[in-house]
């Protein structure tokens, strides 16, 4: 049996905007034990803020935190949070990439442009999650990692704070699976279980 640092390298991206600040909270509370993947938080934020996700999350998991730099590698079991005012993109050769062109949905960082830009990296996508949002971010990216065959969740719209986002992917691929009120339980689930 390989050891987990002998493993390819599998991801988890999780997005959203309005609302959904205390649930990516509530989910980093859910990891208490180390991770064989890397999970790659997006939340729509403005080129003025200079919160420090890593550092104001850093009482809720033990997990490594990290705002990743240009060309930095993507490693197992650390999250990472895209930084203000740039795209997070992945590469094929598992590094991230700084982009600065034109902000989506007049967003930037955008949930597509990482979303997509994973799809296409060749890593292997072990669930993409979208949760609470004022903007139609991220559908797309969600609709092409569903039809290459990876696992796809949107927080059911009825329970999000802001419906707009979820209800945008399920409008735009409707096979993705909805998460229900027990949420949470479901993505420690989801986060710990053996990929097939």
């Amino acid at each position: 049996m390989m050891e987990n640092k002998d493993l390819p390298l599998e991801l988890v991206l999780i997005g959203g905007s309005s609302g959904s600040f205390v649930i990516f909270e509530e989910i980093l509370k859910l990891l208490d034990r180390p991770l064989s993947c890397a999970i790659l938080f997006v939340l729509h934020r403005g080129k003025s803020s200079l919160s420090e996700l890593p550092k104001l999350f850093r009482s809720k998991t033990q997990v490594r935190m990290e705002e990743p730099q240009h060309l930095d590698p993507i490693m197992k079991n650390c999250i990472y949070f895209a930084v203000p005012d740039y795209h997070l993109l992945v590469g094929p050769d598992e590094r991230f990439y700084l982009d600065g062109t034109e902000k989506d949905f007049f967003s930037r960082p955008s949930l597509d442009a990482t979303f997509i830009s994973a799809a296409q990296s060749g890593i292997y996508i072990k669930a993409a999650m979208i949760f609470s949002g004022a903007s139609e971010d991220g559908a797309l990216g969600m609709k092409i990692i569903a039809e290459r065959g990876f696992k796809t969740y949107v927080q059911n719209p009825t329970i999000a704070e802001v419906e707009r986002m979820p209800a945008a992917a399920i409008r735009t691929h409707g096979k993705h699976h909805i998460l229900t009120e027990n949420v949470f339980e479901e993505i420690r689930s989801i986060l710990y279980s053996y990929s097939t």
